[in-house]
């Protein structure tokens, strides 16, 4: 459940909860060189099914972690040596069976800074396009939708070891990033992503791309031959915002194609209350699939998710109420429901 979750505070997190006082920071252990950081985040989550006899639970979600990051600077050398190492969360159901997240499980890497040029990071990271369909357009509650979710049997990297990642220097608001991933077990799977945002007082407009080459797999089988593209903006008017996207899918192995989109509006009182509607659906796929639940191919795979947010701003804190409901797969009703959240997210 980790996805629903990545990135849950506002757009520009801790500098959003400022506003609501002196916020804390994260704490140097050695200036620059060595920087604890982490966040106290979690919630309590009520889930109703729309599906004939499937269960109502109530689960608690906790994604607290730690992480040291830091800068080093040379006398005799020109770039900074930087560094990240971030525990995954305390509490994971994807991660391992006793719920323990690891250490190192999120984005973990060691680099170089150039002045006026950017960072070469090699580690665990997010891939290049990601970024932007992560952040700001799966918030709040939007990525079952127009996130991970399609219905052409494909996936795509997110947050991946062994990348290889350049994320550029602010030039003049410009900034782009591209990694290169997915070789663990041959060079031939190749998945190269670059991503490209401009931003102003009042926009923010970006724009990426993934894709994964073809390749004969372990089985013999062919694998990868897939992609996507993601074009969005992000409009600040004011105490509010608004938020769009579209990303195109394809899997050419089956000349499939499937659509997103994502959309939201964000209101924020008095640097206090934070109300916030959320949008995404998807479009049919362009080839039937087989249902999960073995009733036969179907053609009606469209999805959606409405949800809605109210949010309080304290110091480096964010308490908020969320109503998620979500209509998957057409006139399957199997994965149908409506997820209420209470939660906190404290960050240093």
């Amino acid at each position: 459940m980790d996805k629903m979750f990545k990135r849950s505070l506002l757009g520009a997190a801790i500098a959003m909860t400022a506003v609501a006082g002196n916020a804390n920071a994260a704490i140097e252990l050695a200036g620059e060189s060595v920087v604890l950081y982490g966040q106290a985040a979690g919630s309590l989550q009520l889930w109703q099914a729309d599906a004939k006899g499937a269960e109502d639970n109530t689960v608690v979600e906790i994604e607290s972690r730690l992480g040291l990051r830091g800068k080093v600077a040379y006398d005799n050398f020109g770039p900074a040596f930087i560094y990240q190492i971030e525990t995954g969360n305390a509490w994971n159901r994807e991660g391992n069976g006793d719920g323990q997240g690891s250490f190192g499980g999120r984005d973990t890497y060691l680099g170089l800074e150039f002045d006026n040029f950017g960072q070469i990071k090699i580690g665990r990271q997010l891939v290049a396009a990601y970024d932007y369909v992560d952040w700001p357009h799966s918030n709040p509650g939007l990525g079952n939708v127009f996130d991970w979710h399609n219905a052409m049997d494909v996936g795509f990297q997110d947050r991946a070891n062994d990348v290889v990642r350049y994320d550029s220097a602010n030039w003049g608001g410009f900034k782009m990033q591209a990694t290169l991933s997915g070789m663990t077990e041959t060079n031939d799977a190749l998945v190269s992503s670059i991503a490209a945002g401009y931003t102003t007082d009042m926009f923010n407009i970006h724009a990426g791309y993934y894709n994964q080459a073809s390749y004969t797999d372990s089985d013999g089988e062919k694998a990868g031959d897939v992609s996507y593209a993601i074009l969005g903006g992000t409009l600040w008017v004011g105490d509010f915002q608004f938020t769009a996207a579209y990303k195109p899918m394809w899997d050419d192995k089956t000349d499939n194609q499937q659509d997103a989109y994502s959309a939201t509006a964000q209101y924020i009182m008095n640097d206090k209350w934070v109300y916030k509607l959320g949008y995404a659906a998807t479009t049919d796929a362009d080839n039937a699939i087989d249902l999960e639940d073995g009733r036969g191919l179907t053609k009606d795979t469209a999805s959606q998710a409405i949800t809605g947010r109210l949010g309080y701003l304290l110091p480096s804190t964010y308490l908020f109420l969320d109503v998620r409901n979500y209509d998957m797969f057409g006139n399957s009703d199997e994965h149908d429901g409506t997820r209420i959240l209470l939660g906190a997210e404290y960050y240093f």
